[in-house]
């Protein structure tokens, strides 16, 4: 048998389970406060097929009004999980609920051929992401903004202008504006390369597999070719995700050139902020001015001494989302914003 425990060891004992249900309460407190916001499954049906989608809601005290929503969606052959959770988690403290999503054929959103980025057919998910989100029960539809960076920064532009009874505020983050400009600044050298690979994956059936090329190589061929390109794209991408990743259909070099969704921006009536990048070697950023100049309500910045990945880290990365979360605020929060106007 064992041993009766002491008077004194059972103090003891008492104190110890006292001290770790405690510091197991803070542990847990702490949790709590570092993930202010609850994750629900957000993913919606698009052209016959379905867009994975993730909702984080803020914790609020019941009966609280439902929050204003942000949408947001990668770049050129990015995922959601790539350098966007930590400008989600800042507008989801400042009390806005986020959506990420991801296209379909990429991540766990369905759709056939894989990893085929076509601007045009991004703006339909972007649309099928407005349409599902204003309706949803649990955020308010009629406070909706949209955020997208690089390829999706130019796609918010076009879907902002598609939407505009919807879209209340487009955030465009050195966005991708004209395909032509942005093609005359890739080298020379692997132009003929890139158009032989993009016929031959053209002539390839939808059932065929892509004939696929890396979008970022070091010093060689790729879709994204830049001096920052290859170290900045990098960083995005979260540890332990397969190098497999690393691909997009060589039929963009087709398609590339000819997407302009920069020539929307006059159409669009919602309040926009464009962020844009002085250095910026991958979107030329005297055709990002031009189009800024082309909005009906529009906010410029153009970050000095900035390329086109500074924005997502660093020094930079607090500027730019206090600036997009200021924006987000007087547009979809302020009751006398531009937003709220019939």
């Amino acid at each position: 048998m064992r041993p009766e425990m002491s008077k004194a060891g059972r103090a003891a004992a008492a104190l110890l389970m006292t001290g770790l249900s405690t510091l197991g309460g803070q542990a847990h407190a702490q949790s709590a406060a570092a993930k202010p916001y609850t994750v629900v499954n957000a993913s919606f049906a698009c052209q016959q097929t379905t867009c994975d989608a993730e909702l984080w809601l803020p914790v609020q005290a019941a009966g609280a009004a439902k929050p204003p929503v942000i949408v947001m969606a990668h770049g050129f052959g990015g995922l959601k999980d790539w350098g966007l959770p930590p400008f989600a988690e800042r507008f989801v403290k400042a009390g806005f609920a986020v959506v990420r999503f991801d296209y379909r054929g990429f991540g766990k959103s369905g759709g056939q051929p894989r990893r085929v980025v076509d601007g045009k057919e991004h703006v339909k998910d972007w649309l099928s992401a407005i349409d599902n989100i204003s309706q949803r029960a649990d955020v308010d539809g009629k406070r909706l903004g949209i955020w997208g960076t690089s390829y999706s920064g130019g796609q918010v532009l076009m879907a902002g202008a598609e939407r505009p009874a919807v879209v209340k505020a487009v955030s465009a983050q050195v966005p991708f504006v004209s395909g032509l400009s942005s093609s005359l600044n890739y080298p020379i050298k692997y132009q003929a390369v890139a158009g032989w690979y993009a016929l031959r994956d053209l002539l390839r059936s939808d059932k065929d597999e892509p004939l696929y090329v890396p979008v970022i190589s070091p010093d060689g061929f790729a879709a994204l070719i830049c001096p920052e390109c290859a170290d900045g794209y990098k960083k995005l991408v979260p540890p332990g995700v397969e190098q497999t990743e690393n691909k997009v259909a060589a039929r963009v070099f087709m398609s590339l050139p000819f997407f302009s969704p920069g020539s929307h921006a006059k159409d669009i009536q919602a309040p926009t902020l464009i962020v844009a990048a002085e250095n910026d070697g991958l979107i030329p950023v005297s055709k990002v001015r031009e189009v800024a100049k082309e909005l009906k309500h529009g906010e410029y910045v153009e970050l000095k001494g900035a390329d086109h990945f500074s924005p997502y880290t660093g020094p930079l990365f607090e500027q730019v989302v206090a600036r997009q979360t200021a924006f987000f605020q007087k547009n979809l929060m302020a009751p006398q914003s531009v937003a709220s106007k019939p």
